[in-house]
């Protein structure tokens, strides 16, 4: 049974690569590296201490040089001097955050990104994806940037070896997604942008509250699956549809969903049967539809064509709610996005 939050869905990814396919982008960074005449990025030191970002404090640079550096602490505990207010940010993954922050965003993984973000929102920006889910070594050093951001679930070689194109920051892919967007508008050096952006937020929850009050009255109780592109069927804890139903919209979680979740409170899902998906169903239920090669997955068909299905009472009720891959999310502008397809859905007739 998967138990554990973003590391599935990651290990899932890592399943098409393989180790020569990780040598060689190492490589490819390290010739590009060469290539660039020595465009290298500061170097970072290990250490245990808890997170703070801090002012650099560097006697041989010059007073306006070390104004404009600081050292940050990464996810990993690395040290790294990058800029106090970086203006070319290569963010591999995170690219909805860097939207939402109104970064100085420059390249990101399309691949990633397209799942939130619009082509509008993408033009002027280059692609960096590689293979698999490392970043493309050659478009990094062409790109030239002055930060670069990576989640935590990349290879500590790729990490090391990229880290030698620009200053590199790690950060937590599966943080909270209001905790992730306030850490990476400190790294961005735009930290008034994320309260900013959060204040919005909560403003607009106030009224899309108000929107759904005659259909989720105190009680009322919602739970989230997703048949996912493994073929297993899965529940949601409180992370992804979570901060909507739950947080936003004042739904409940049912009884059993949380007996479920009462050991790893912070999981992103728990595996479980079609047998007994009715044990876990609740006044309203969504549940997302993965696809594979860009198409729903054919398990979805036999799961909403089952009598288990068909019997469940929120499905006779008209509280079953099949929705979309963007559903199941977790990036500040799909939560955003959220707040307006729920309520969308929750009031259709």
């Amino acid at each position: 049974m998967i138990e554990n939050d973003y590391q599935t869905e990651v290990l899932m990814l890592k399943r098409i690569l393989s180790k020569s396919a990780c040598s060689s982008l190492l490589l490819v960074l390290m010739l590009s590296i060469l290539a660039a005449c020595g465009n290298a990025g500061a170097g970072t030191k290990p250490s245990n201490e808890t997170a703070s970002p801090s002012l650099a404090s560097t006697t041989s640079a010059a007073p306006a040089e070390q104004a404009s550096k600081r050292v940050y602490k990464d996810a990993i505990s690395r040290e790294v001097e990058i800029p106090a207010h970086p203006t070319r940010i290569a963010a591999h993954y995170f690219a909805a955050e860097m939207k939402a922050l109104n970064g100085p965003l420059i390249g990101t993984n399309f691949l990633n990104a397209k799942l939130s973000l619009t082509p509008e929102q993408l033009t002027g920006i280059t692609d960096i994806g590689g293979d698999g889910v490392n970043p493309n070594a050659e478009k990094l050093v062409a790109l030239d940037p002055d930060l670069i951001i990576l989640p935590n679930f990349l290879d500590q070689k790729v990490v090391e070896a990229v880290s030698k194109i620009a200053p590199t920051v790690v950060m937590n892919y599966s943080e909270d997604t209001f905790t992730r967007l306030k850490k990476l508008g400190d790294v961005a050096g735009v930290q008034g942008a994320s309260d900013k952006w959060l204040s919005a937020y909560d403003a607009k929850v106030k009224k899309k509250r108000e929107e759904v009050s005659s259909i989720v009255k105190e009680g009322t109780t919602a739970t989230a699956f997703v048949l996912h592109s493994d073929k297993k069927l899965y529940v949601y804890g409180t992370q992804r549809l979570g901060p909507t139903m739950y947080d936003a919209l004042g739904f409940k979680q049912s009884d059993k969903v949380k007996q479920l979740f009462a050991n790893e409170p912070n999981a992103l899902w728990k595996e479980i049967s079609l047998e007994v998906l009715p044990e876990y169903a609740a006044d309203h239920i969504f549940i997302v539809s993965s696809k594979m090669d860009g198409k729903t997955v054919p398990e979805m068909d036999d799961l909403l064509s089952s009598p288990i299905w068909k019997n469940v009472p929120a499905v006779k009720n008209g509280k079953a709610h099949v929705v979309g891959t963007r559903w199941g999310l977790n990036d500040p502008l799909t939560l955003d996005w959220l707040l307006d397809e729920m309520p969308k859905v929750l009031l259709q007739k």
